[in-house]
């Protein structure tokens, strides 16, 4: 071991290990109390050298911050171990290998400081010093491939390592011919400037062309110390470059940051990059959003010479990604939508907000569930007005499954005071199933109210409800993304010529309804008299156009999606042979709500459904493909059948799938739930958990019970609201549950 590494014994002065009794007590001095730090600390190692520890001025400062634990990091349910997905390109250990002609060398588990932001967080001070014989066992992958033509020498900190092992890894890899250039990534200069002593330096000469990437967050970690260590390895001809990562609390301010872009320029330090803060598990309330970075930039261009200005990036799982126009496909509140280097698209999450205040974490104690519950038609109205509306028992069951999870529940019914309703209830969370009362686009309706109160919901949100309930606009998009959907057109008026293309038989469907309103056996028509006929008859009865589409003879099967992404679930198969002959073999009203009951001696549902691997397979692609290219989020339902080449089409897409307790009644979805194994409770509680962590609020059904089955006062929730019960009104008609 070379004991010329002088300050070892100052590293040692770190971690509240033995021997740390003035770091210990500087700590209390500041905290006023331990606990917190060190129930944290049992979890995420905690390690400050005693320079970095004077340079806090007082507690949850920018200095503070970045080195004390906080019990935040303990609250993350949100962000990944590995979010660069490291171990997924590592060949061989200690290495990762990423990009085509560079390599990432991890030559040490140790640092100096345990940055509570870091990368590796995962790995850090959780193991001894990485052996030797490993390095090297990596450097001559490098060996090995000669595309790798750059190397990033780091860790932990690679300087942790005496000078002697510092030299033997650089000796190895400045003998490999293909290899350019080392860059070695190290905080010491920010942490523990007295690390870069003039022997170092001196050794360091001998292996250029040799590059530093170092890391300063703060100006306040500019100082006479950490200047001068700047200066010797600046005089010794190492460029230096300084990463700096964008942390709320720290330096996520434009002023501060061109402060410290100026000092670090006067060190002779090239501004290098601004990440945006990694996905990392317990580090969550260190991101901020990525607007914030974008306005530190727009602070910085114009405003300071362009020697100062670095490059914003988000890090992900293809690589390091520049934000700027030519870059960024999409922002919204969910995400933003990047390419990277290879044109691959990935999305890094957004942070919500509520008002001027984040809701990231925020605890959901009351839940609203918006629905529309079933009436009875009276004198003109149509048999299947309300057909699509929930009943009763499927409102308490999901009341049931919410406060047995601890939730304080309220329903509230979508009509036309649900504005009002909603303001009053005062809920944190809606679990929406409003089917909506008026219009093409009733079901984007309870979203886009949600939405404008910026109240977190379950399920997709208003495009691609109105979309979804759309048949020809959904149509229109599978076909852009070369999904399969039986051929089609939409007729407005019964004078309009039927597309020559199209071939009978037809099935006639209003444009923008669900659970098979508007289709009947006589839907399916063989001729231009029966088709003009059942055009009018929707076109007056729905008010809404008519799609005409293919009849396609094969299989029928529906797939349910759940969570984010989808995981699909047992397909249903809807089996026709118990229909009587004048029937026809699709999903008509009649077969669904007359043929499909309790009391039918034959289950036409069959679940899982019979199919061969190669076609179970197919089918599930399409499944996600058309969930994902929707936009639905949560779960759907989609309707798929076989062409007579056995080819999937998409028939219909439900982002607002029945949810109905009983079994017997055949709910598709809960079907295939069931189907997997699922309680009705799970069910929808695994609906809540997706939308939760999609607004990255906070989880905890065991927390939740123990609150809302303690002392806390619970306000009494009427089981019906708005409800016509006058289910023998003269002139009246019982419509059939969905």
């Amino acid at each position: 071991m070379d004991t010329s590494y002088e300050n070892i014994k100052n590293l040692k002065e770190s971690g509240l290990q033995p021997g740390t009794a003035s770091v210990s007590e500087r700590l209390q001095e500041l905290s006023g109390n331990m606990d917190e730090i060190n129930r944290v600390k049992r979890r995420y190692p905690m390690k400050i050298t005693s320079y970095y520890l004077d340079l806090i001025k007082e507690k949850d400062d920018p200095i503070w911050r970045q080195a004390v634990p906080s019990v935040e990091e303990l609250e993350d349910n949100f962000n990944l171990e590995d979010p660069l997905q490291e171990e997924e390109h590592t060949p061989v250990p200690y290495l990762v290998h990423k990009y085509p002609d560079r390599v990432l060398l991890l030559v040490s588990s140790k640092c100096a400081m345990y940055c509570r932001f870091c990368t590796r967080k995962r790995k850090v001070g959780r193991q001894e010093q990485i052996p030797m014989d490993d390095v090297f066992r990596a450097i001559d992958y490098i060996w090995d491939h000669s595309e790798v033509r750059d190397v990033v020498v780091s860790g932990g900190d690679p300087l942790m390592r005496s000078d002697s092992e510092i030299e033997a890894i650089l000796e190895r890899l400045r003998s490999i011919p293909h290899l350019d250039i080392i860059r070695i990534g190290t905080r010491m200069p920010c942490v523990q400037p007295s690390r870069i002593t003039p022997r170092l330096v001196k050794m360091l000469k001998r292996y250029h062309p040799l590059f530093m990437n170092i890391h300063f967050n703060h100006p306040n970690e500019i100082t006479p110390e950490s200047s001068a260590a700047l200066s010797l390895l600046a005089d010794a001809g190492i460029p230096l470059g300084s990463q700096t990562v964008l942390l709320r609390g720290v330096n996520d301010d434009p002023q501060v940051m061109k402060e410290l872009m100026h000092r670090l320029i006067k060190c002779r330090v090239k501004p290098y990059y601004i990440y945006q803060c990694d996905l990392v598990k317990g580090v969550d309330h260190f991101r901020t959003p990525v607007e914030v970075g974008m306005d530190i930039m727009k602070g910085l261009q114009g405003f300071t010479s362009g020697l100062c200005l670095p490059h914003f990036v988000i890090d992900g799982p293809g690589g390091k990604v520049p934000i700027s126009p030519q870059y960024v496909k999409e922002v919204t509140p969910d995400q933003i939508v990047l390419t990277n280097f290879m044109n691959n698209l990935y999305s890094y999450p957004g942070v919500k907000k509520e008002g001027n205040r984040q809701i990231s974490n925020k605890n959901v104690r009351k839940v609203g569930i918006a629905l529309n519950l079933k009436k009875s038609v009276y004198g003109n109205e149509r048999f299947d007005k309300y057909s699509e509306f929930d009943d009763l028992e499927t409102a308490n069951a999901i009341r049931l499954a919410l406060e047995n999870a601890g939730y304080e529940v309220v329903l509230l019914e979508a009509d036309s005071d649900f504005i009002f309703s909603l303001k009053e209830s005062d809920v944190d969370f809606v679990f929406n199933m409003a089917e909506g009362i008026h219009g093409e686009s009733r079901e984007s309706h309870v979203p886009a109210i949600l939405e404008m109160f910026n109240i977190p919901y379950s399920g997709s949100g208003v495009l691609t409800q109105a979309i979804t309930l759309n048949k020809s606009r959904k149509k229109e998009i599978l076909d852009y993304y070369d999904i399969r959907t039986p051929n089609w057109q939409v007729f407005r008026s019964t004078n309009q010529k039927l597309n020559p293309a199209l071939k009978f038989p037809l099935i006639v469907k209003p444009d923008a309804e669900g659970s098979s309103i508007g289709i009947t056996n006589d839907s399916l028509v063989h001729d231009i008299v029966s088709l003009k006929k059942h055009v009018s008859k929707v076109l007056k009865d729905y008010d809404q156009p008519a799609l005409v589409e293919e009849f396609v003879t094969g299989r029928e099967f529906t797939v349910s999606l759940l969570g984010n992404p989808p995981k699909v679930l047992p397909i249903v198969e809807v089996n026709f042979d118990h229909l009587p002959a004048h029937i026809h073999r699709f999903d008509s009203w009649e077969a669904k709500w007359i043929f499909d009951n309790p009391e039918s001696p034959v289950n036409p549902i069959i679940c899982p459904a019979e199919l061969r691997p190669k076609m179970k397979a197919q089918i599930e692609k399409v499944a996600k493909q058309t969930f994902e290219k929707l936009g639905c989020v949560d779960l759907a339902r989609i309707d798929i059948r076989l062409d007579k080449d056995s080819n999937p089409h998409v028939l219909d897409v439900n982002a607002l799938p029945g949810l109905m307790p009983d079994p017997k009644m055949n709910s598709r979805f809960p079907k295939s739930c069931y189907a997997a194994g699922m309680s009705y409770d799970e069910i929808i509680l695994s609906i809540l958990k997706s939308a939760l962590k999609r607004y990255n609020l906070h989880l905890d059904p065991v927390e939740g019970r123990a609150r809302g089955r303690g002392g806390r006062s619970r306000r009494t929730v009427p089981e019906v609201m708005h409800v016509s019960t006058d289910s023998q009104a003269e002139g009246s008609v019982q419509a059939p549950m969905p």
